[in-house]
C-alpha cells in the first residue's frame, strides 16, 4: 500500500511540475505568438493595400444594393477600379473544382480588356496546376483562346477558366469594355460540349485523341470512350462535323445550327468514311458482357440511333416471349478521366431490368474513404425509369467521380432508349 501511495504521490508531483512547465512555456510564448499574429495581419493589410492601391470599389457581393455594377455570376465576389493603373481587379471564388472547396482568385484586367495577371490565392485541390497555367492567362482577351486546360487536372483548371470568363462577362455586360471577337476555330471548339457531350468529361473538357484529316477535313478528335469523332471542315463556311458510333453524321456551323440537310452529300460520305477508317469495333466485348445479364439463348440485334451523341456506344434489341428488351453499353469518364463500362437492360416500359458495371471504384487499392455496398448499390437501379430516377440513386459517398460517371451513364441510356423507341414507333 505504501508503494502505491508513493507512486500516486510521485505521479501527482510530476503532473504538477509538467503543468507548471507548460504554463510557464505558454506564458513565455503567448506574447510571441500574439506579436507574430499581429505582424502577419499587418503584412496582409499591407499586401492588400499594395494590391488595391487607391482602387474604387465598384461591386461587393456582401452589399450588392450599394454597388454600381450589376453582377449575376456567383463566382464574382468584388470588383475594383484603379484609374491610376487603368485596370479592373476582380475577386473570384469558385467551388466547381475537383474537391468542391472554394478556389480563390484575383483577376486583373486592363482597360483594353487584356489580362494583366491571374493570381491563385487559395487552391485546396490536391493536384498541382503548375506555374504555367496561371501565367498562360496573362495577355489574353475575353476569348481566352490561348488558355488550355491542364491534363489530369481538368476539373480544377476548367473551374478557374470558367470563373475568369465570369469576370470578363461581368465587365463586358456592364459596358466597361467590348468583348473580343472569337475566330471560327474557337467557336467550333466551344460547340463540342453542347453538340457532342460524349466527347467531353463532366467539366466539359474534350477527352479525345487528336487526328489528322484529309481533303476538306483539316483535323479532328477521336473520343477516348469510342463513341465517335469530331471533325473540323474548312471551306466557304467552316463547320464542325460530329460522327458518332450510333447516331450518324451531323454538321454544325459556327452559330451552332444543324446544317446537315443542306450539306453536300459527298462531304457527309467523306466524313463517314474517315470515321469508319479510324473506328474500333466494341461489339464483341459488349455482346459477351450482355450475355451474362440477358435471358439464356437471347440474340441481340445491333441498332443505330439517329441523332445520339452521348456516351452510349452500343444499342441492341432482344425479342423474348414477354416482349422486346433493349440493351445498352455506355462508357462515361470516371476518376482521372478513365473510361468506365456500364451495361443496362430495359423493358418495353423503359424500366431497368438488369445492370452491370466493369468496375465502380477505379484504383480502389489507393482509396479507402468511399462507402459502398456494391450489391445493394446495383440492386437499387432495378426498376428505375427516366421518370423515377432522381440522381440520388447513383451517389457513392466519398467517390465523386464514380458517382458522376454512373449518373452520366444512366441519363445517357434513358436518352438513348427514348430516341430508339421514338424512331421505332
Amino acid at each position: 500500500m505504501k508503494k502505491v501511495l508513493r507512486s500516486l504521490l510521485c505521479l501527482v508531483l510530476l503532473t504538477a511540475v509538467l503543468a507548471a512547465g507548460i504554463f510557464g512555456v505558454n506564458g513565455f510564448t503567448a506574447p510571441i505568438v500574439a506579436e507574430n499574429e499581429r505582424l502577419a495581419a499587418e503584412a496582409a493589410a499591407e499586401a492588400e493595400k499594395a494590391l488595391l492601391g487607391d482602387s474604387v470599389l465598384l461591386y461587393d457581393r456582401a452589399d450588392p444594393a450599394a454597388s454600381t455594377l450589376s453582377v449575376t455570376a456567383d463566382s464574382v465576389q468584388s470588383v475594383y477600379q484603379d484609374s491610376t493603373k487603368q485596370t479592373y481587379l476582380v475577386r473570384l471564388s469558385t467551388s466547381e473544382g475537383y474537391s468542391k472547396l472554394p478556389i480563390e482568385l484575383t483577376l486583373t484586367i486592363d482597360y483594353e480588356g487584356k489580362i494583366v495577371a491571374l493570381d491563385i490565392n487559395e487552391n485546396p485541390d490536391d493536384k498541382d496546376l503548375g506555374e504555367d497555367f496561371p501565367q498562360s492567362f496573362a495577355g489574353q482577351d475575353s476569348t481566352l483562346s490561348g488558355v488550355s486546360l491542364v491534363a489530369g487536372v481538368t476539373f480544377s483548371s476548367s473551374a478557374i477558366r470558367n470563373a475568369v470568363n465570369d469576370g470578363f462577362n461581368t465587365l463586358i455586360d456592364n459596358g466597361l469594355f467590348a468583348a473580343a471577337e472569337k475566330d471560327d476555330a474557337q467557336l467550333l471548339n466551344e460547340l463540342i460540349p453542347t453538340v457532342y457531350p460524349g466527347l467531353v468529361n463532366k467539366a466539359g473538357a474534350v477527352q479525345g485523341e487528336e487526328l489528322e484529316g484529309s481533303g476538306s477535313v483539316t483535323n479532328g478528335y477521336k473520343a477516348l470512350n469510342g463513341s465517335g469523332f469530331a471533325w473540323f471542315v474548312s471551306g466557304e463556311e467552316n463547320l464542325l462535323a460530329v460522327s458518332t458510333t450510333l447516331g450518324g453524321v451531323k454538321l454544325y456551323n459556327t452559330a451552332g445550327e444543324d446544317v446537315t440537310a443542306a450539306a453536300d452529300p459527298a462531304l457527309v460520305e467523306e466524313i463517314a468514311a474517315l470515321s469508319a477508317a479510324n473506328a474500333e469495333d466494341l461489339s464483341e466485348k459488349q455482346l459477351k458482357t450482355l450475355s451474362r445479364v440477358l435471358p439464356e439463348g437471347a440474340e441481340p440485334v445491333a441498332v443505330e440511333i439517329p441523332g445520339l451523341n452521348n456516351s452510349v456506344v452500343g444499342a441492341y434489341t432482344v425479342e423474348t416471349e414477354e416482349g422486346t428488351l433493349y440493351a445498352f453499353a455506355a462508357r462515361p469518364y470516371g476518376y482521372s478521366n478513365e473510361v468506365m463500362d456500364f451495361y443496362y437492360v430495359l423493358d418495353e416500359s423503359g424500366a431497368i431490368t438488369a445492370f452491370r458495371v466493369s468496375e465502380l471504384i477505379l484504383h480502389a487499392d489507393y482509396f479507402s474513404k468511399y462507402e459502398l455496398d456494391e450489391a445493394s448499390y446495383k440492386e437499387g437501379f432495378i426498376g428505375l425509369t427516366a421518370d423515377s430516377y432522381t440522381g440520388e440513386q447513383t451517389l457513392i459517398s466519398g467517390a465523386t467521380m464514380s458517382s458522376d460517371a454512373a449518373d452520366t451513364a444512366i441519363r445517357d441510356v434513358f436518352e438513348a432508349f427514348g430516341l430508339l423507341t421514338e424512331n421505332r414507333g
